[in-house]
């Protein structure tokens, strides 16, 4: 992937592109080099305008790699998240990653209709399984609105429980508490 985020190298004698920032501090958002990782994605977010960098940040929530989700998720929290941005986020979410818990949290923190937003995906059949308990936990613990799904919503939420072994509702609060407390949002 070609992106800000990441640059050419080697690794064994074969070309290969390297990530600017370790993704893997982003996947519980705490350690003492969160804030190191977080400024290496600070600093690629600096120099480019702001239609390569929305461009960019589309393309990481585009890929199929887990790993570039949590990248967009870290550069969305360290950006004014546009219009575009957000539609590219919630596709994310709709689609499903296994990152899933980590885009519901930076999209409960970036959009102001998150609420509206979430439901209707809650509601939607065709929504990622883990991406359903997150937001509905998301829901629940910023909102308090969980109790009040409609029972299409609730009907889904119910059958994505089931399946979901990973405890994405408790992940996607932690990361949501995380990325609050290392962005210093409320």
């Amino acid at each position: 992937m070609s992106t800000l985020f990441f640059h050419e190298s080697e690794f064994e004698g074969n070309a290969c592109r390297i990530s600017v920032a370790n993704y893997l501090a982003f996947l519980s958002l705490r350690g003492p080099e969160l804030a190191i990782e977080v400024a290496k994605i600070r600093q690629a977010l600096a120099a480019p305008s702001r239609k390569h960098l929305e461009r960019d940040i589309s393309l990481l929530l585009r890929a199929r790699n887990w790993r570039f989700h949590n990248i967009a998720c870290v550069a969305i929290a360290c950006t004014e998240a546009s219009s575009q941005l957000l539609e590219e986020l919630w596709s994310c979410i709709k689609r499903g990653s296994w990152t899933s818990p980590q885009l519901a949290a930076t999209a409960e923190m970036v959009d102001k209709d998150f609420g509206r937003r979430a439901v209707h995906l809650i509601e939607d059949q065709a929504t990622y399984f883990k991406s359903i308990v997150a937001l509905a936990a998301l829901l629940e613990a910023r909102h308090s609105t969980e109790s009040q799904l409609s029972a299409a919503a609730r009907s889904n939420l119910d059958e994505a429980k089931t399946i979901d072994r990973d405890n994405s509702g408790s992940i996607a609060t932690a990361w949501n508490g995380n990325l609050r407390a290392a962005f210093g949002a409320a």
